[in-house]
């Protein structure tokens, strides 16, 4: 999809304008001409044919224009819009904006799909409906109904709400920070976020892109695209809440720890994104990347201050945001112990102590800027009755402009710090109301992954495990003597066992392993959270104790009224630390892997970490959690995480040779010092 002519407009026209200036029509028609647009502007309303508006006459149709337009914006009603549509296809307009509103955000669905494959059929870009419009500084075009206009700049904001699109357009304009391209989503009946990323991606005018995102509808192609553009441009992302698919939740361990929301957060992390969870934050990043982008983003972070309680609480935070501060050289400690009063800290948080001047401040930063183990320079100011706040900021704003790392400042105070911000601002320094929304950026920025390429999995079938998923699709899960033929197959470390409906085989087979320990526990396709169900007797090593759990277990699938249930006995694997791997599918991402800390307690404990397969981040992912701490050697005592990794990479195979597979279930895999055993295997069709 070419949306050059989206862009660049050469006529554009305004279906909708009125004689009433408080009308949407006039006040986009006043917008382009407010921007300096060059093109033609065609006003379109059948109530004012041949009256003028800014020296052109006014059509009572698009298609009474004799050439193909190249952009039509619509601000009529909803019941309007689809004879407008009709219209556009008979001029061959290449591409709409509806500004409408009243279809499937209030229900109107039919209506909403009727203009969209509409517009596909006759290939026009739609954008809309609901939205606020579009601007490109940099082509003087405001398309939109906005209070303002931004300077030209390097940002590419994408929104799907039109109230936070005009939200930042006014904080843009009081910081001075530009754009590119500013685009009001609205439905995404038509053109979607994955567009305007295909087509911006190398657009040089653009070097950040922000989006506020309220749905996904190609997970897989977004995280792809991120992927891409990251490691060039950095992706800023809000997305609140859970997208509308997040409510089904399935039945299994996996799908439980695994909600839209976590996966989401997992996928933006591993492709590149920067994620963000409120508009301050989206914000301070904005304001950083925009005047600071070729700065240095390191995690070591130095702290100066004129006071020594904000010093102190702000180093608390360094940890919070996965920071760390920043040890001085010995030159640095030295240069500063001469060159500061001897009651200023000259360790980290460096503490100016409160008559500090402008002078001390200037004089600290330059010794700062000298050492090569800071990254980041976090400037705190308190208003006291010697502190200087102009001259200071002036110091701050010569320093910013001459060092390689990302200074930021925090004033903080009222009244007094007024003129200091005046100058910082000028000067396009950040700054934050509070130190903690400074860290909170500088974490982001110091902790944003690298994009990874995804693997290429080859997937290969067989028709013995194809025909055994084929007769388990009425079932809620796949019954456990399929599960270990699957398990054999793709090479997974599990228990001797054997499933019974007989006592006295049942008996015979537990005996075998007396006085060692067996276990016993229900299996059904039915049968999920076992241990809900009093489903499971462990230390079971002689035939009393057999017996008793036999007939707990009879009585358990009775009161349960479970189909197919079997009793399975099952080697003990002894000694050994449980951790859960599961395989849920995602209604965005596709498949995704889960990985963390197993046994009855893992949805207490929470201690789990999700990647969207394919992935070749397995070591990380252990590395990530607690449970991993131990597996890779806490107390002296190292496990086996290398079998771990096969099986996590086994399981990815799996899922890929058998995409109907939903979910799989691993809980409690054991891992002991030599084999990583899956003991509870399931899969759900």
């Amino acid at each position: 999809m070419n949306l050059k002519s989206f862009f660049n407009p050469k006529t554009i026209a305004i279906v909708g304008v009125s004689e009433s200036k408080k009308k949407l029509g006039s006040v986009i028609l006043q917008n382009l001409i407010d921007a300096k647009y060059k093109g033609e502007i065609v006003p379109v309303n059948p109530k004012y044919v041949k009256q003028k508006f800014n020296g052109q006459k006014c059509l009572a149709k698009v298609s009474d224009h004799k050439t193909a337009l190249d952009l039509v914006v619509i601000v009529v009603p909803a019941s309007s819009v689809e004879k407008v549509i009709d219209d556009c296809i008979k001029n061959k307009t290449k591409n709409v904006i509806v500004i409408s509103a009243g279809f499937g955000e209030i229900g109107n669905d039919k209506i909403e799909s009727k203009i969209s494959e509409k517009c596909t059929k006759a290939k026009i870009n739609l954008l809309g409906p609901n939205c606020l419009g579009a601007i490109f500084p940099s082509s003087g075009i405001n398309a939109s109904f906005s209070d303002g206009f931004p300077s030209k700049g390097h940002i590419a904001f994408i929104s799907q709400s039109g109230a936070f699109c005009t939200a930042t357009l006014d904080w843009a304009l009081q910081k001075d920070i530009g754009f590119s391209h500013f685009i009001s989503l609205g439905n995404k009946a038509g053109l979607s976020e994955i567009d305007f990323l295909e087509n911006l991606a190398e657009d040089p005018q653009v070097k950040i892109f922000a989006l506020y995102l309220e749905s996904i509808e190609d997970g897989a192609k977004l995280i792809e695209l991120i992927q891409r553009i990251s490691p060039k441009k950095p992706i800023i992302i809000l997305e609140p809440g859970k997208s509308r698919a997040a409510k089904a939740a399935t039945s299994s361990h996996t799908g439980a720890l695994s909600p839209n929301a976590q996966v989401t957060k997992a996928a933006y992390r591993n492709a590149g994104a920067i994620q963000v969870f409120s508009m301050r934050e989206m914000f301070g990043l904005l304001e950083v990347l925009t005047f600071n982008g070729n700065k240095n983003f390191g995690k070591r972070v130095a702290i100066l201050t004129n006071a020594g309680g904000v010093g102190v609480l702000t180093t608390d935070l360094v940890e919070d945001e996965h920071l760390e501060l920043a040890k001085f050289a010995p030159t640095t400690i030295k240069n500063l112990g001469k060159k500061l009063p001897k009651e200023a800290n000259i360790q980290n948080p460096v503490d100016l102590v409160g008559d500090a001047d402008g002078e001390r401040y200037r004089v600290a930063l330059d010794i700062l800027g000298n050492d090569p183990n800071i990254d980041q320079i976090l400037v705190l100011l308190t208003p006291q009755r010697t502190t200087q706040v102009r001259a200071t900021a002036e110091f701050i704003a010569k320093f910013a402009k001459k060092t390689k790392k990302n200074v930021v400042a925090s004033f903080i105070g009222g009244r007094q710090i007024k003129s200091g911000l005046g100058i910082l601002q000028k000067n396009k320094v950040p700054s934050f109301d509070f130190p903690s929304d400074a860290l909170e950026v500088l974490g982001l920025l110091a902790n944003k992954e690298h994009s990874k390429v995804s693997p290429t999995i080859k997937t290969k079938r067989d028709i013995k495990i194809e025909t055994l998923l084929k007769e388990a699709k009425k079932l809620k899960s796949l019954p456990a003597s399929s599960v270990y033929q699957i398990a054999k197959k793709y090479k997974l470390d599990t228990p001797q066992s054997q499933n019974f409906t007989d006592f006295k085989k049942a008996k015979n087979f537990a005996q075998k392993f007396f006085p060692k320990n067996v276990v016993l526990k229900i299996s059904s396709p039915d049968a999920i959270h076992k241990t809900e169900l009093k489903g499971v007797f462990l230390n079971v090593n002689s035939v009393k104790k057999f017996e008793e759990a036999w007939q707990n277990l009879s009585r358990s699938i009775e009161i349960a009224k479970l189909k197919e249930a079997e009793i399975q006995i099952q080697e003990q694997i002894e000694s050994g630390t449980e951790i859960i791997l599961g395989i849920n599918t995602d209604p965005n991402f596709g498949k995704v892997l889960l990985f963390g800390a197993g046994g009855i307690y893992t949805e207490i404990f929470h201690d789990t970490t999700l990647r969207v397969l394919p992935t070749a981040d397995f070591p990380k992912m252990i590395q990530e959690t607690k449970i991993g701490e131990v597996l890779q050697g806490a107390r002296g005592k190292k496990l086996a995480a290398r079998e771990l990794i096969k099986i996590m990479e086994n399981l990815q195979q799996l899922v890929f040779d058998y995409p109907e597979i939903k979910s799989i279930d691993m809980n409690p895999v054991i891992i002991t010092p030599k084999r990583a055993v899956v003991v509870d295997f399931k899969i759900i069709l």
